[in-house]
């Protein structure tokens, strides 16, 4: 039995950008950038706004709540929700 944590994602679904409104799809536990790479302004799961460089094909695991359309310039963003946390193998 390995005592290394590793992530696991369950789903990947398509991001919605909003200026205003977080997620409903979310939180996300990472995102990768499928299209175009470039900055994405995100707002954490703490709620910090924050410019990110996602490059093409690359999960950046970071737990965000929205996307922001405006300042993003990266495409094609996808969201990652991660399998919840159980304390330990069963």
């Amino acid at each position: 039995m390995s005592d290394i944590m590793a992530v696991t994602y369950e789903d990947a679904v398509a991001v919605t950008q909003s200026d205003n409104t977080n997620d409903p799809k979310g939180p996300f536990a990472a995102l990768q950038c499928t299209g175009t790479a470039g900055l994405a302004k995100v707002t954490t799961k703490q709620g910090t706004a924050v410019s990110i460089y996602l490059p093409q094909g690359v999960i950046v695991p970071i737990a965000v709540r929205r996307v922001w359309s405006t300042g993003t310039a990266a495409t094609s963003i996808i969201g990652l929700l991660a399998v919840p946390l159980s304390g330990g193998q069963q």
